[in-house]
């Protein structure tokens, strides 16, 4: 037998109706009112806190300084492993943005090192310390979200804000500018040359910085020593353009002392600032004095030139 549509009744007009209501609609009915009854799965809810276990420190190596990062390192010690979506570092001495995204893994009992861009250095207070705050995935599926206290066992985060400070500070007075060519005499071993340092005031109406010394690098050396430690200079920023000159020698006669070094053309000027911010500001050769400096070395050393 075909089942037949039920029959809805109702009267209009004294007379009695009859509408028919279709099998398909009683049955969409049936699975709404269904559904509305379902208990849907609930959201995991975020944890109160971290798990137990883990830490983190900051540090850069020789490299990282040269590259201008940052090197964040978690250590998981929670007993599971561990997974975050990611993770921000702030400092009281670094503009906010030191950001880095996951996902990644971390195993139980592991530690892993995560770079992340320095950012400008904040001047009006403390340089640390640094928290870091990250998202964590459970082994249940739930998250978790909290901070954790840095530890800066090399006091990165002090060198970061001077460095910065110093430098905004210095720049501020006038541009220390190595010349683009190295400048020499004579040839063979008999060689001899001079780093120049171009520095441009600028002209503000107050500022001045007191050079003390200039250093020798793992590359570079003074014609007389390990250091220029005679050179020095008063700069205002009122102060006309002027040039420093370095006699310059190496510092040893490695072939490949070029190749390994990173950061051996990257000349330290100590100085201190009428701010008050002092250390050691860097100038940097160009690409060009790059390839003079190992040709100078390689001629006055007496070594192959290939």
């Amino acid at each position: 037998m075909i089942p037949m549509p039920r029959a809805a009744a109702h009267r209009a007009g004294g007379r009695l109706r009859v509408a028919l209501v279709p099998r398909a609609a009683l049955v969409l009915l049936a699975v709404v009112a269904t559904a509305a009854c379902t208990q849907q799965p609930a959201e995991p809810e975020p944890t109160a806190a971290l798990p137990d276990g883990i830490s983190a420190s900051v540090l850069q190596s020789r490299q990282d300084v040269v590259d201008g990062r940052l090197v964040v390192q978690l250590d998981n010690g929670t007993g599971d492993e561990l997974e975050f979506a990611s993770f921000d570092v702030e400092a009281p001495g670094l503009e906010p943005g030191l950001h880095f995204d996951g996902p990644r893994t971390i195993a139980d009992g592991r530690s892993v090192q995560y770079r992340v861009d320095v950012t400008p250095a904040r001047c009006d207070g403390d340089a640390g310390p640094a928290e870091v705050t990250l998202e964590v995935t459970g082994v249940d599926g739930g998250t978790a979200v909290g901070t954790v206290r840095a530890d800066d066992p090399y006091d990165t985060l002090p060198r970061l804000q001077n460095s910065g400070c110093l430098a905004g500070a210095v720049e501020s007075v006038a541009s220390f500018t190595l010349a683009d060519r190295l400048r020499s005499t004579a040839s063979g071993v008999d060689r001899r040359a001079f780093l120049d340092i171009a520095v441009q005031p600028t002209g503000a109406a107050s500022g001045s910085v007191d050079l003390s010394e200039v250093l020798g690098t793992t590359l570079l050396s003074a014609e007389d020593g390990l250091n220029w430690s005679t050179t020095s200079a008063h700069v205002e920023a009122s102060d006309d353009p002027s040039t420093i000159s370095l006699p310059v020698r190496p510092a040893r006669c490695d072939p490949h002392a070029g190749a390994e070094d990173k950061r051996g053309t990257i000349l330290p000027l100590v100085v201190t600032t009428s701010e008050g911010w002092s250390g050691q500001y860097e100038v940097r050769a160009s690409a060009s004095l790059k390839e003079d400096l190992f040709a100078y070395f390689t001629e006055r050393c007496g070594l192959p030139s290939n």
